[in-house]
């Protein structure tokens, strides 16, 4: 146990190091990377405060930086309540000049650096145990909602298939010669199986059969998300390979409590870490009525998420960059009008993820729209996060400029 908590936050300062390295294009300045193009979403409106696009970028590679010199100092440290607070604020400012940072993982580590930076540490200035409690209830969670949010319609009809395909189709298996009910159990089982981790996690008896399922899941997931398979993006694999070894960190060996560590009453943690855990285990509760954001409920591979459904006229293509091609679905409309998926635009500029999020997209879209003077050169439709049940999803469309600004007053932190 002490060996544990001793090493516990130079670990995860790596594995954040490894997950920005994994996403380099999210963090360093878009001009040396080539992905000027693309552009920044931040939560508000920088003119409003003075920033000009220029100081923003050098605001946000100070960030960045101070992020990497925090987690290397804390490395060198084993262990450091001053540099924690530093990764926080960095983090926070990262993604207040751009949404596209607040990836699943940047928020588990804003989480972590807040609980690091204010919790009690013992008298050699390692973490209490009472903090790490808190770890594995976060920990937990994240596990919890990630299952919930996959009973779901959309994930069982689409993405559940998706990786139920891939790896059977590795040992010859033809899915589609099984009924449509053998598949959508066949899916559920996911979701069923990540529910059972959280549930031996969450026992002193079972927790190191957690552990093993946590393992194999989260091995399993890189499988399935490698080039091999459905060729997703480094981070994603990344951080799967960070949360298996985060089982290992946070629950094997402490199925016995060890003599000489008090037991310390998680009551003592302090005011803020309390409420940062009961925000983080409260909040997400909300996300399908839209009060909260799908990324920070754990909505993880789940394709229920709110979204912007963009097409663009083919006489405005021309005026995108190249490698944005990728992004545009070739089709035969005879109107000339061709899919622009915002996803596959993240992917192949990116090389990360889309924010799932209709409130980014359609920040991202305008902000597309207003680059290249295409206002009348695109057509779309604001979708809600889909029923539970049915996967039916409410619909906004607009043709017009007019109707795509009135489409976004519905959304907050949009500049």
């Amino acid at each position: 146990m002490r060996r544990m908590r001793g090493g516990y936050e130079a670990f995860w300062s790596l594995a954040l190091l490894a997950l920005m390295a994994a996403t380099f294009r999210l963090w360093l300045p878009a001009s040396w990377i080539g992905t000027g193009d693309y552009p920044a979403v931040p939560m508000f409106d920088l003119a409003k405060v003075g920033l000009t696009q220029q100081a923003a970028g050098l605001v946000s590679f100070a960030a960045t930086l101070a992020i990497v010199v925090a987690c290397f100092a804390t490395v060198g440290l084993g262990r450091s309540r001053l540099t924690w607070p530093i990764i926080a604020v960095s983090l926070a400012t990262a993604v207040i000049l751009d949404q596209h940072r607040l990836q699943p993982w940047a928020y588990q580590s804003f989480l972590y650096a807040i609980l690091f930076a204010a919790a009690p540490r013992d008298e050699s200035g390692r973490l209490s145990e009472s903090t790490f409690r808190l770890v594995r209830l976060l920990t937990i969670s994240v596990y919890v909602f990630s299952a919930v949010g996959k009973f779901d319609f959309q994930f069982l009809h689409t993405v559940g298939q998706d990786f139920l395909k891939a790896p059977l189709q590795w040992g010859g298996v033809d899915v589609s010669a099984w009924s449509a009910r053998t598949r959508l159990i066949a899916a559920a089982s996911f979701p069923g199986f990540e529910l059972c981790v959280a549930i031996a996690l969450s026992w002193p008896r079972t927790r190191m059969l957690g552990v093993w399922m946590a393992t194999v899941m989260h091995l399993g997931l890189i499988a399935v998300l490698s080039p091999m398979g459905l060729g997703h993006s480094p981070g994603v694999i990344v951080w799967n390979a960070v949360m298996a070894m985060q089982a290992w960190w946070l629950f094997a060996g402490t199925v016995v409590e060890v003599e000489d560590e008090p037991n310390t009453e998680i009551r003592r943690v302090g005011a803020l870490p309390w409420t940062v855990v009961v925000i983080a285990l409260v909040m997400p509760i909300f996300e399908r009525a839209g009060y909260w954001d799908h990324w920070l409920a754990w909505a993880l591979y789940s394709p229920h998420s709110s979204r912007v459904t963009l097409q663009i006229h083919e006489s405005a293509i021309d005026q995108l960059p190249e490698e944005w091609q990728a992004a545009i679905t070739a089709d035969d409309d005879p109107d000339r009008w061709h899919d622009f998926h915002l996803g596959q635009l993240s992917l192949a500029v990116r090389k990360v993820p889309s924010v799932p999020q209709a409130r980014y997209q359609w920040a991202l879209a305008d902000r597309i729209i207003q680059q290249f003077g295409i206002e009348n050169q695109v057509r779309g439709k604001v979708q809600s996060a889909s029923d539970r049940w049915t996967g039916e999803r409410d619909e906004q469309w607009w043709t017009r400029p007019d109707e795509f600004e009135k489409a976004g007053k519905q959304f907050w932190l949009v500049p």
